[in-house]
């Protein structure tokens, strides 16, 4: 049993060791051929691009990430996003019960500022 486990160990460590290398072949290549044409330099990258997500998508970690981002898309299917109405109307009710909420703070501060010159002696 722990054979196994250590050859699969050993191929999702290879794997990563490839990916690194790709990576590092990526930056090095934006680096040493920045004479070269952007349409050429552009096709290399993204071919780099697609190998390693293809040997991330054969690794264990891979597979689950792939998992994840496939069922966070379905939930996003799944919700059910207001209509232009709805936002409107939303928009409607916040924009007046701010205006409310500034007209009553507005009211308590000047209260509170004749209170305050009131009991100070000094008169606004």
């Amino acid at each position: 049993m722990n054979i196994i486990k250590f050859k699969k160990n050993i191929k999702n460590f290879i794997k990563c060791i490839n990916i690194l290398i790709l990576i590092i072949t990526i930056i090095a290549s934006s680096i040493f051929y920045q004479n070269m044409s952007l349409f050429v330099r552009l096709t290399l990258f993204f071919f780099i691009l697609t190998l390693i997500s293809f040997i991330i998508i054969s690794t264990n970690q891979g597979k689950i990430l792939f998992a994840f981002i496939h069922n966070a898309r379905m939930e996003i299917y799944k919700v059910i996003w207001p209509s232009y109405k709805d936002t409107l109307y939303t928009t409607y009710i916040i924009v007046i019960i701010t205006i409310i909420v500034s007209f009553l703070i507005y009211i308590l501060d000047n209260f509170l500022i004749y209170i305050i010159s009131y009991l100070t002696g000094t008169r606004l």
